[in-house]
């Protein structure tokens, strides 16, 4: 072998290196599961964040600029056949993401002291692929975690909503920010945005109803906008 294959050899083989160790690293999957570990979760559709209101129990989303220092980070870990979501506040009891007032349309989610477990799905559909992109479920069940109409404004509620529709709204990038073997993104929430989508989903998608369990009832080509689920706020 020449001198200049041998040299070619080894480049070639540096970069099969690398690229395959940005592929770990950028993973935030392993063999089907998510890893535990504390990460962002960023509402695709408003581009906001997971927070609680500070005087009551319930979940809402904030711009970035609204965070402050050290908040918004959530620990996610498997529980039996789900996960757990846990709000990161040290010195405080444990906050577990769940539903206290039922399960119907609009229900608000909440944190508690009593962990449930959530089913976590990777976006599949086609306008929102990748492996950061997931939906929150309750249980077996299709009820969703869903951004009151999309809104941007600051405190907007996180509900249960059956998952008749792909939405924007109910899709969450999960950001991670401590998980072992998974980099940290250099750019700041206010600046990480959605690979491939507007930060404002509006345009022309597939729409498929559900029922409570999942089967497709109707599949439909609409226009997709929150007008639909708007309550009056932006």
């Amino acid at each position: 072998m020449s001198q200049v294959a041998r040299v070619l050899c080894i480049v070639a083989l540096v970069l099969a290196m690398t690229l395959n160790s940005t592929s770990r690293s950028s993973s935030i999957f392993e063999d089907g599961k998510l890893k535990p570990g504390i990460y962002k979760i960023q509402n695709l559709y408003a581009q906001t964040y997971l927070d609680i209101h500070e005087h009551s129990r319930e979940v809402c989303c904030r711009p970035a600029k609204n965070l402050e220092q050290g908040k918004g980070l959530w620990e996610i870990k498997g529980f039996g056949t789900g996960y757990v979501v846990r709000r990161v506040d040290p010195g405080k009891p444990e906050q577990y993401c769940t539903l206290i007032d039922g399960l119907g349309d609009g229900t608000p989610l909440c944190v508690s002291t009593y962990p449930v477990a959530w089913r976590i799905e990777v976006a599949k559909d086609e306008e929102y692929r990748g492996y950061e992109y997931v939906r929150f479920f309750w249980g077996p069940t299709k009820r969703a975690w869903d951004l009151e109409g999309g809104g941007k404004n600051d405190g907007r509620k996180v509900q249960s909503y059956l998952d008749r529709w792909t939405v924007a709204w109910r899709i969450w990038k999960l950001i991670p920010i401590k998980v072992e073997g998974v980099s940290t993104p250099s750019s700041s929430p206010s600046e990480t945005s959605s690979p491939g989508f507007p930060p404002s989903y509006d345009g022309v998608g597939r729409e498929s109803e559900r029922d409570e369990f999942g089967t497709v009832v109707t599949e439909v080509t609409t226009v997709t906008t929150r007008t639909r689920y708007r309550t009056g706020d932006t």
